[in-house]
């Protein structure tokens, strides 16, 4: 079996059942980010922005994932209809990331997520507190 046929059997998820936000103002800061950037980018067909999406980074591992609060993918399509988004098949990691802190997640977004941000290639991390 081809590894194409593998990752076709693969199940990646589209939700973990948590909550978008920690809190109200948390969902607020992420939703005006969210559309305060569609705006400002409405005119481009090539930037994807999204927020609190499920974000794979390992083809045929649904385990390697994240779901940011607030990213910005610079040429990928923002016409094509996902549920998730998948590093392999969109041929770039976000550009761009916000997370929005606090005190439950903030260790969490300054250790680890800033790591992986940097390894995927991420050129902007901001925690937004």
């Amino acid at each position: 079996m081809s590894d194409s046929q593998v990752s076709a059997r693969v199940v990646y998820p589209e939700s973990d059942g948590e909550p978008m936000a920690e809190t109200p103002i948390h969902g607020d800061v992420m939703m005006d980010t969210i559309f305060a950037l569609r705006r400002r980018y409405a005119d481009r067909d090539d930037v994807f922005i999204a927020g609190n999406m499920f974000f794979y980074y390992e083809e045929g591992n649904p385990r390697a994932s994240f779901a940011p609060d607030v990213f910005v993918a610079f040429g990928v399509s923002k016409a094509k209809k996902r549920r998730v988004y998948k590093i392999w098949e969109e041929g770039r990691a976000p550009h761009f990331v916000l997370e929005v802190t606090s005190k439950k997640t903030r260790l969490e977004d300054e250790g680890n997520k800033k790591g992986l941000y940097l390894r995927l290639g991420v050129e902007e991390y901001v925690l937004f507190d």
